[in-house]
């Protein structure tokens, strides 16, 4: 049996809710992420998804950050993606979603 490629947290801290991801939001764990997200920011106003130790992320895993982001804006609530790690960055600043999302270098809180 293969091992969880991602692993998704949540922690509540001064008014925000910590989703922080770890391992690979590849094609196989797109879903997963989209659905941590998703119910962070339907049960909280703020939501910052922490990608320090995100060590990649595919298309579909920028999807799933996406509809996220759209499903948090549905809401009226604040989304933000911090911390990101360096590979990761790379596919954020080549794909564009640095001017469609919110980016933060530091957690909010």
């Amino acid at each position: 049996m293969e091992a969880h490629l991602i692993q998704i947290t949540q922690e509540v801290r001064s008014g925000w809710c910590l989703v922080a991801v770890q391992g690979r939001a590849d094609a196989e764990a797109a879903d997963d992420l989209e659905r941590g997200l998703r119910a962070a920011a339907e049960q909280h106003p703020k939501v910052a998804a922490d990608f320090a130790a995100l060590s990649y992320i595919s298309s579909a895993g920028l999807r799933a950050v996406l509809q996220a982001a759209r499903a948090a804006q549905e809401r009226r609530a604040e989304f933000a993606v911090c911390r990101l790690s360096p590979p990761v960055r790379k596919v954020f600043d080549m794909s564009g979603m640095r001017h469609i999302l919110r980016i933060e270098e530091q957690l909010p809180c």
